[in-house]
């Protein structure tokens, strides 16, 4: 007899693309991609009000890099967690 009560385990969340990069903020893990390869990743540091651009502290201290809204990346937001 097979066991259909259990409880399905949920799915891990994945990062969410963020196409208007003024809805970010310094609070937010990002992940950035050039023609669906990703190139970046970490905390965002700075960005403009205007979302044309921010400044990341790379994972892996790789250091803070720049990244412009006008050089057609991606911007994903990676999940928080609690």
């Amino acid at each position: 007899m097979t066991n259909y009560s259990r409880t399905p385990k949920p799915l891990a969340a994945r990062p969410e693309p963020v196409p208007n990069w003024s809805k970010l903020s310094r609070a937010d893990q990002v992940e950035i991609y050039r023609n669906g390869k990703a190139i970046a990743s970490g905390k965002i540091d700075m960005l403009a009000m205007d979302g044309s651009m921010l400044w990341i502290h790379q994972d892996g201290a790789n250091g803070r890099a720049l990244f412009l809204h006008g050089d057609g990346l991606k911007v994903y937001r990676r999940p928080r967690r609690h």
